[in-house]
């Protein structure tokens, strides 16, 4: 068991209640490589991913282009750049599809009169958004405590579906390795 396990059955649970105020909503498909949100734009949409993987990006001070996580059901589904859509400023990070993709979402004016009339949402959100917190505290966590090695073998045991689903390259650039070192660590398992 995980440190966030224990956070999954109510994170499904509110993904569960979530999208049953997306229900006016109608499914939209991305095609691989398009844009959720780009870099620079304000984020204007909370999504939850149905199925597909997305992904998102940030640019480092040399220009160089990160992993910084991954979007797919059923555990890692809120889609948004949750700094940029609460506090409507431009996003640092791009939002894109890894793969073709079929994804709900509401806007940010529809969740701002949807929290007003039902606070349940917004209970909801903060629920998701401890759930997001507490990963990216264990991230953290792991890059500053475990070795390459130890963190590969962590992310293949956490994340089996994207192991077979994402390239090795971006698998080492979200745990913030060279590619070459991630291989040598998956022919040593």
């Amino acid at each position: 068991m995980t440190s966030i396990d224990y956070l999954l059955p109510e994170y499904r649970r509110t993904l569960v209640q979530l999208k049953k105020f997306f229900t006016t909503k109608s499914s939209e498909k991305l095609k691989k490589g398009e844009h959720f949100l780009d870099y620079g734009d304000q984020s204007q949409k909370l999504g939850i991913v149905l199925d597909g993987i997305l992904y998102s990006t940030y640019l480092s001070e040399t220009g160089q282009e990160w992993i910084s996580n991954f979007f797919y059901p059923p555990n890692h589904a809120i889609i948004t750049s949750h700094e940029s859509f609460m506090l409507e400023s431009k996003s640092t990070e791009s939002i894109r599809a890894y793969e073709d993709s079929t994804i709900i979402y509401i806007t940010k004016t529809e969740y701002d009169d949807l929290t007003k009339q039902n606070p349940q949402l917004e209970h909801m959100v903060r629920v998701l958004a401890e759930a997001s917190y507490v990963q990216a505290l264990k991230r953290v966590y792991d890059f500053q405590s475990l070795t390459a090695a130890q963190r590969v073998k962590k992310f293949i045991a956490e994340n089996n579906v994207l192991v077979q689903k994402v390239q090795r390259q971006h698998i080492a650039s979200y745990l913030g390795i060279h590619r070459n070192i991630f291989t040598r660590v998956l022919h040593k398992i």
